[in-house]
């Protein structure tokens, strides 16, 4: 895991127990660390996290189970859920700036 702080690692660490395809809300995340009521600490170093292909940042929504807070797009977090719960969407090539191939879902994808 990135080395962070001693909170930063906490957090990194539930967000590690989150089964695939599965989500849970940032007030859960508050309470799995110790910290009810730490929902927007918590939500803040979900944020922070820079290796997601490892910590899974979008498996985290609203109590109400409504999308919010992602760095990539709420479009992308959607899509990243739909793949992990089976369901998959159509890529396309959006973008080939600077030399680079980025395959990127479509956002009208489900």
């Amino acid at each position: 895991m990135a080395p962070g702080t001693a909170f930063q690692e906490t957090v990194w660490r539930a967000l590690r127990t989150i089964p695939t395809g599965e989500t849970r809300s940032y007030e859960w995340l508050a309470r799995e660390i110790g910290r009810p009521g730490a929902q927007r600490a918590g939500g803040h170093v979900n944020g922070e996290n820079r290796i997601a292909i490892l910590i899974r940042c979008h498996r985290v929504v609203r109590r109400d189970g409504s999308l919010c807070g992602y760095g990539g797009g709420l479009w992308r977090k959607q899509f990243l859920l739909d793949l992990e719960r089976g369901r998959r969407g159509r890529l396309s090539a959006v973008s080939r700036s600077r030399g680079g191939h980025v395959f990127l879902p479509r956002a009208d994808s489900r």
